[in-house]
């Protein structure tokens, strides 16, 4: 054993301490409680802080005061302050005395106290930086090492030599502490990384619960939409709803839908968030413009900056301030019937898959709305409009001549109500069959249409009569256009025509009761004629 000590010490760089005697180890008893052996001359002369070799023998425990003491600032930091300025002093006076003190003149336990007056500066330091938590009670082992490699056994154990199994000891702790230290740092590590595992843990399911709050919503934007949809019969205010739910959706500044107008555009007919703005009108083949690209691929497109995107149409980019822009499409049995905007007014790198997902399932019931809306304007139309001639019908026309009432009587204009009949057309039908009379009837409408204003009404009163309304029109230049109408009629055919001017005071039952009063006057007095309300039939 103590050849394999000194082994291990010679390789460690303290041969030449042994050679000079300062550790000496023949002689040692195997017996702690056997009296110590007279102290060698070496025993008798060992200095631990002779001048010689002090540096090279301190300068490693130096390295450490001082580390320990420039380490203190980094994190977690402290607030004891004081008991770090102590225990820098302490350390310096440690030093400053085993330079200076005439160690040769004092007594051999002296020695001692450099290395013990340590512990109180390890005590500082821990108290400066929390207490137990400290990692400065690592510094133990500097005071032990320096006293296991350069102490007496006399100055470690008084006057009895020191025990052999004290060697063995502090050669374990050299041999343990690494061990120690390792196993620590690895558990510290393995706490670390589960630490971050954690942390990454929560963070996506952090992660996880917006996303699903943002579904939450965006489902909720789209079902809210659709109720309110199906509240409605309004084709407009449906598209509103649509426009208002894509924005609630995406959290954009403005959503617009547009939809082509039959003439090679795409027109805005709807938007939340421009309110003031002036319509929007893209052409689909003669300018860039994303929703005209969109319109055509039939696939959506996103735009991070429209400012400088050659795709987007600029004209689009300045009036409504887009910065970044999405561009959906709106599809019907894959035909595109639509494209619905939404534009940000800030960079947005990529469109959320879940607000992606939720525009698909919004265009979807765009879809659905314009289609319904298609519907009821097609169903409204027949119900306001005749099969056969494709003029307005009784319902449509008692509809419209109290609107154009309210705007002669608010424009202080005149307004002619004329009712017209075919002459002798039942005998025309027993004759020549009801196709033929469907015929004559379409004839002589299509020939009348001709003939008026577009701001003139012609309505299929009933049968053969027909109803007309002149507004802005005199009582004598209303009978001109009657005039017209009847030398205007197909196959030899005649009409008869009654006219009356509104007096601004009387309903439209009365209005339309004079004029149909003045018809029954032109057809009892011979028919093929016209007759103003209140005055004599005249012969055509």
């Amino acid at each position: 054993m103590r050849r394999s000590l000194r082994s291990i010490l010679t390789r460690s760089g303290i041969q030449g301490t042994l050679n000079r005697g300062d550790l000496k180890l023949s002689g040692m008893s195997s017996a702690d409680s056997s009296p110590a052996a007279p102290a060698t001359d070496g025993d008798s002369t060992l200095n631990a802080f002779e001048r010689e070799g002090l540096l090279s023998r301190g300068a490693p425990f130096l390295g450490a005061m001082a580390i320990a003491i420039v380490a203190y600032p980094l994190p977690p930091r402290s607030s004891e302050s004081s008991a770090l300025y102590t225990a820098a002093l302490l350390s310096a006076l440690i030093v400053v005395g085993a330079l200076a003190l005439p160690w040769r003149r004092l007594p051999p336990f002296a020695q001692v106290l450099p290395p013990f007056a340590y512990f109180f500066v390890i005590a500082l330091l821990r108290e400066a930086d929390g207490g137990a938590d400290s990692p400065y009670g690592v510094l133990v082992l500097g005071p032990v090492f320096w006293l296991a490699l350069y102490g007496t056994r006399r100055q470690l154990a008084g006057a009895p030599d020191y025990p052999a199994g004290e060697w063995t000891r502090g050669l374990l702790w050299v041999c343990v502490a690494p061990i120690v230290g390792f196993t620590v740092q690895s558990l510290v590590r393995q706490l670390r990384e589960r630490a971050r595992e954690n942390a990454r843990r929560v963070e996506e399911l952090q992660l996880s619960q917006e996303q699903m709050r943002r579904v939450i919503v965006n489902m909720t934007a789209v079902t809210e939409a659709s109720r309110a949809i199906s509240r409605t019969t309004d084709a407009d205010v449906a598209r509103h709803v649509i426009c208002s739910a894509a924005s609630t959706i995406t959290r954009g500044k403005f959503s617009t839908l547009l939809e082509p107008d039959g003439e090679g555009c795409l027109v805005m007919t709807a938007n939340h968030g421009l309110a003031g703005a002036r319509p929007i009108r893209l052409e689909i083949d003669g300018e860039p413009s994303g929703a005209a690209l969109a319109f055509r691929t039939r696939k959506p497109l996103f735009v991070r900056d429209a400012r400088t995107d050659p795709r987007v149409s600029q004209r689009m980019q300045r009036a409504t301030g887009t910065v970044s822009v999405h561009f959906e499409p709106v599809l019907r049995n894959e035909e595109v019937i639509g494209v619905l905007a939404v534009g940000w007014d800030r960079v947005v790198e990529d469109l959320e898959r879940q607000a992606r997902s939720a525009m698909g399932m919004l265009a979807a019931e765009t879809a659905m709305t314009i289609e319904r809306a298609y519907l009821l304007a097609r169903l409204e139309a027949s119900a306001r409009t005749d099969d056969l001639t494709g003029l307005l019908n009784r319902r449509a026309w008692e509809e419209e001549l109290p609107r154009e009432m309210a705007r002669a009587r608010r424009a202080n204009h005149p307004l002619c109500v004329v009712m017209l009949d075919l002459d002798f057309f039942k005998l025309f039908n027993d004759q020549s069959g009801h196709q033929a009379g469907d015929r004559l009837l379409k004839q002589s409408t299509a020939a009348w249409v001709g003939q008026l204003r577009t701001s003139d009404i012609l309505a299929r009163y009933g049968g053969e009569e027909f109803a007309i309304a002149l507004p802005s029109c005199s009582l004598a230049d209303a009978k001109v256009i009657v005039e017209r109408l009847r030398v205007a009629m197909p196959s030899g055919q005649t009409v008869s025509a009654g006219v009356a001017c509104w007096n601004g005071r009387e309903s439209a039952e009365e209005l339309v009761g004079r004029a149909d009063a003045a018809l029954y006057e032109a057809k009892r007095t011979g028919r093929d004629r016209l007759v103003s309300a209140g005055a004599r039939a005249a012969a055509s």
